[in-house]
């Protein structure tokens, strides 16, 4: 656990690795795949309901002009939970021999059971695809 807590202890670190790893020769579009895309820092703002949305990096496709996220598309998409804690929770479950349980994710990552339950049951769903049919 040294390497996650050193390497990848911030949200920042997190987001730069996942950057590294899913785009090593530069971002490109998740849409079109263009290579002309811009990076740039949306303020937080507040939604209707008084729901408080974070300042995050985002990035627009020169091309098509879709705008996207490092997270778009991955098991990462469309979660609240901060990618430290998504990132501890896979070495976890990669380190763990045999299974890991939804209630020793609770504690470790401590978050409510049904979080964890989710969390487990997504990376476990990525790290073993059900095969398709041919």
């Amino acid at each position: 656990m040294i390497w996650i807590s050193s390497e990848l202890g911030t949200e920042q670190q997190c987001l730069d690795f996942a950057e590294r790893f899913r785009w090593p020769r530069g971002a490109r579009c998740v849409r079109c795949g263009s290579a002309r895309v811009f990076k740039f820092l949306a303020k937080a703002s507040t939604r209707k309901g008084a729901a408080i949305v974070p300042a995050r990096r985002l990035y627009e496709c020169v091309a098509c002009g879709h705008q996207f996220s490092v997270t778009t598309g991955t098991l990462f998409h469309d979660t609240h939970l901060p990618l430290v804690k998504w990132f501890f929770a896979t070495a976890l479950i990669i380190n763990t021999k045999g299974a890991i349980t939804a209630r020793q994710l609770q504690r470790d990552l401590q978050v409510s059971y049904q979080t964890a339950w989710y969390v487990r049951h997504r990376i476990r769903e990525t790290l073993d695809p059900t095969p398709e049919n041919d």
